[in-house]
């Protein structure tokens, strides 16, 4: 079906289907057919609606796509029909309704069903007793759909059990379960939990305590992060880039797992720093938040709108020391006493932020990506001046792209070793003798309810 049709299909009913729904289907829609990302599209569908109805669509987008594979299961379990046949529109309609019916509670199910039978009307006219159907069978069979797992239930489960009652792809299981073992388990629940939501402040502005003060002035519930010292966590359902704290460069968007890089490299006043791969920027303007704004910064990012977009924070934190270029890392010339290499990377460990990352990646696309990051960090062993720190990060939970990484980028440079990260020894890991005994840091989705990242810090030798 047509996409604009489907858009106005679904907005000629508003009377009788919430704003919220409209959105939402529309949304996964774009997802499904189109391949947009889903916090993109969800940025743009959001403006249209009241603050109430964004909260619950928001919950049901991302609930839909974390449970994705086990709504499906219950769909071919209360039907007749195969669910590959099915119109796309159809299931659509479906998981939206069973994910509120199974996993919220602030709408009614009768109120849920007669939205879901009346947005499918308009859709495929002759499927709205077929939907009806179905989600009347779910509400009286609702003990027969297969369960949830709990973390305590995933020891000595086969992998395929583990894909379903988690909803990850079966590839996807092998890869963690081949990583972490029986940890495996509690990764995926983790990734399928919401993160928590926390901002960076500018030291250079005050202390900790000084903004979250001004945000608690604006009616903002905000509290220390216990991960980082530049962390504040905030509620749910905030939105930073609407506080004024914000606006006045108080406050910075960066998961807590991020914020734990840029005060690795140390002192950097008066040094020359190369961020490689810098958007969105978090990393490399804390780090020029932390020298004072005295250092001389490049900052490279290979797309001109998301350079632009760090321009734009480098401005909103009066931050004056950061060169940004446009093209690839791998061409930049010059010597620098540090750099850092924020991989592209398949992104596993934000799957709770992103979490159509489970449903578009595929094993070859990390393969890809393998090669890419192999090929910037033997450019960036060029960048480095001798006793000089790299610092290697990714926001993904993949052995290929992490430690396997850098094992083969020592081998083939000599002159580097791993420096290890004892700054973070205080910190609760899951993967702790992990963390203590080398330069390699893998940050958990468990430990601290946020981004899966993984940290390797090197320094290269005198020559």
């Amino acid at each position: 079906m047509n996409p604009e049709l489907i858009k106005t299909a679904t907005k000629s009913r508003q009377s009788l289907v919430s704003p919220a729904r409209v959105a939402v289907f529309e949304v996964l829609y774009r997802v499904e057919q189109e391949g947009a990302y889903a916090h993109l599209a969800w940025q743009e569908a959001r403006a249209s609606l009241s603050l109430q109805d964004a909260g619950l669509a928001q919950e049901v987008i991302f609930g839909v796509l974390i449970w994705k594979r086990l709504i499906d299961v219950w769909i071919q379990s209360l039907s007749k029909h195969p669910l590959a046949r099915m119109q796309l529109e159809v299931k659509l309609v479906l998981r939206m309704a069973l994910f509120q019916m199974r996993f919220l509670s602030r709408v009614p199910a009768y109120a849920i069903i007669n939205d879901a039978v009346e947005q499918v009307k308009k859709l495929h006219k002759s499927a709205a007793p077929f939907v009806n159907g179905v989600l009347r069978s779910a509400l009286r069979e609702e003990k027969y759909l297969t369960p949830i797992l709990e973390e305590r239930e995933c020891h000595g489960l086969c992998k395929d059990e583990l894909g379903i009652r988690l909803s990850f792809p079966d590839w996807l299981v092998e890869v963690l379960v081949q990583r972490f073992g029986e940890m495996a388990g509690a990764v995926m629940i983790a990734l399928n939990q919401k993160p928590t939501r926390a901002v960076r402040f500018n030291a250079s502005k005050g202390s900790r305590m000084d903004v979250i003060e001004r945000l608690q002035q604006e009616g903002t519930e905000a509290s220390p992060s216990p991960v980082s010292p530049y962390g504040i966590r905030l509620a749910q359902g905030v939105q930073p880039t609407q506080l004024e704290a914000y606006k006045q460069g108080y406050i910075s968007l960066q998961g807590e797992s991020s914020m734990l890089v840029a005060p690795l490299f140390g002192d950097l006043r008066g040094k020359k720093f190369l961020d490689a791969c810098a958007a969105p920027g978090g990393k490399g303007l804390h780090a020029a938040e932390l020298a004072t704004d005295q250092f001389d910064a490049t900052l490279a990012e290979l797309h001109e709108s998301r350079a632009r977009l760090i321009q734009g924070q480098a401005r909103r934190l009066g931050i004056t020391s950061t060169n940004v270029i446009v093209g690839d890392a791998k061409e930049v010339t010059g010597d620098f006493d540090a750099v850092l290499l924020d991989a592209p990377c398949s992104g596993l460990g934000t799957i709770a932020r992103k979490p159509d990352i489970k449903w578009r990646m595929k094993p070859e696309d990390m393969e890809t990506l393998a090669v890419v990051q192999a090929d910037l960090l033997n450019a960036m062993a060029k960048r480095l001046k001798p006793s000089g720190t790299l610092i290697y990060t990714t926001c993904t939970l993949s052995e290929k792209e992490n430690e396997e990484q850098v094992k083969v980028f020592l081998q083939r440079h000599p002159d580097f070793r791993l420096l290890p990260i004892k700054e973070l020894d205080e910190l609760p890991f899951a993967m702790g003798s992990f963390n203590r005994e080398t330069g390699l840091v893998y940050i958990m989705p468990q430990d601290f309810h946020g981004d899966g990242f993984f940290i390797a810090r090197m320094v290269r030798g005198d020559d």
